[in-house]
């Protein structure tokens, strides 16, 4: 009967051990699951700051459409890096369109900035040269065994463990209504950056930051144009 006891209760020992490890690596497997669902999506976000002084003119807002290299996939477009997402290079030009038309509309470089207008004082298109931001973690953090002292190498000698680089290069062209072109506006604006993962800057910031900068340039170069403004007098 001892000798009965004594089987049973390893057995049921046994089982409760089994049962653990099975919700562990249920655990483990679930986790996994999540992080590899996480991805990062970049979605074009544009701020805009008011321009002044205005140019008293109508301009009809057209399409913006991105180099060929970028369509290709001969460079990159877009967020890249672990755990991202693509952005079908269709959607994101539609994306940094839509961005754009309301960056030139609350700015107020022109009096009026529509997508439609029947006898329009200019046209705006455009061309998308380069957008783009590779986010990743620094080689060394990826060497085997480190891993769990990546936090007190960099409290102690105070180093970054990722790194962004990218930039953002926007062309606009002005048009008068019968397709003579007016002006040619180019924006552009890099960069790279070491850091430290926080949250509060998130993969995509960088490039949007970037992307605000370079249509700042084109802002700024436009209402900077006398030859424009005496064409836009007339």
């Amino acid at each position: 009967m001892g000798t009965f006891r004594r089987f049973n209760g390893w057995l049921t020992k046994g089982t409760m051990r089994l049962e653990g490890l099975r919700r562990g690596l249920t655990c483990v497997l679930l986790l996994s699951a999540a992080a590899a669902c996480t991805r990062y999506e970049y979605v074009p976000d544009i701020t805009p700051i008011p321009a002044r002084p205005i140019i008293d003119a109508t301009a009809e807002f057209h399409h913006i459409y991105p180099a060929p290299p970028l369509v290709s996939g001969k460079e990159s477009f877009g967020l890249t890096g672990p755990d991202t997402k693509q952005v079908p290079p269709q959607v994101l030009t539609d994306q940094v369109e839509e961005e754009l038309f309301q960056a030139f509309d609350e700015a107020g470089v022109f009096s009026k900035v529509t997508r439609f207008n029947h006898r329009p004082d200019f046209i705006l298109t455009g061309r998308i040269n380069g957008l783009h931001e590779h986010y990743r973690p620094k080689i060394w953090t990826k060497v085997p065994n480190i891993g769990s002292y990546v936090e007190m190498v960099v409290d102690f000698l105070g180093m970054k463990t990722h790194i962004s680089s990218g930039e953002a290069d926007l062309t606009v062209f002005l048009l008068t209504r019968s397709g003579e072109i007016v002006g040619k506006y180019r924006g552009k604006s890099s960069f790279k950056e070491d850091f430290n993962p926080t949250g509060e800057v998130p993969p995509g910031a960088r490039l949007n930051h970037a992307l605000t900068e370079a249509v700042q340039q084109i802002q700024e170069k436009i209402l900077q144009d006398a030859h424009l403004r005496t064409i836009a007098s007339r």
